[in-house]
């Protein structure tokens, strides 16, 4: 397939499964001051081709498992998409470091209802047929890992060395809490805590 095709595929994906982060706010447990208005990824970003880069604030989805990488490190704004979803990019303050993301996603709307990856989502988008103007509301999911390299070209080797093939666990055991959260805010519900079972 040549570039032309690739990038006529990607728009329309884009198209198909156009969404924005509009559960981003439910990525956080504890009530804070709203941020600052900042430009947001949307859906076409998260499928973009291989290769390209994309700057904007944040620059990267909420990251709900961290590995092998402090949640205080500061990151770069510039993001390199990788394949299938994923994203990499450097840790700033720390030599021979980069990010790499690894992200699944939950469609609450017209799909049948579990975590897919990116390649997933377009393929049961297309075998569904569904309309180009279909809302799809969205959670997602998002491992990000810390890997030694000093160059684009190796953060790049070790972040398909280290692909994970299906949703790791420790991610998916996280995710229930926050697509609860989700499914009950999407419903119109105020309280968006999960409801614990009586201690006996």
């Amino acid at each position: 397939m040549n570039a032309f095709a690739r990038a006529a595929r990607v728009a329309a994906a884009a198209a198909l499964l156009a969404a924005t982060f509009a559960l981003a706010a439910l990525a956080s447990s504890t009530p804070s001051a709203p941020p600052a208005p900042a430009p947001q990824p949307q859906l076409q970003d998260f499928i973009a081709e291989p290769g390209s880069s994309q700057k904007f604030q944040p620059f990267m989805l909420h990251a709900d498992l961290w590995v092998k990488l402090d949640q205080r490190a500061k990151l770069d704004t510039i993001v390199f998409t990788l394949e299938n979803g994923a994203r990499t990019c450097q840790v700033l303050k720390k030599d021979s470091t980069w990010a790499v993301d690894y992200t699944w996603v939950y469609p609450h709307d017209r799909f049948p209802p579990r975590w897919y990856d990116a390649r997933e989502l377009i393929r049961t988008g297309d075998s569904l047929k569904l309309d180009d103007a279909a809302d799809i509301r969205l959670t997602f999911g998002t491992m990000r890992v810390g890997v030694r390299a000093t160059t684009l070209k190796q953060a790049t080797a070790e972040a398909y060395r280290l692909w994970p093939h299906t949703m790791p666990p420790e991610l998916a055991g996280r995710l229930k809490l926050k697509l609860e959260r989700a499914r009950k805010a999407l419903a119109g519900e105020k309280d968006t805590e999960p409801e614990y079972p009586a201690k006996k």
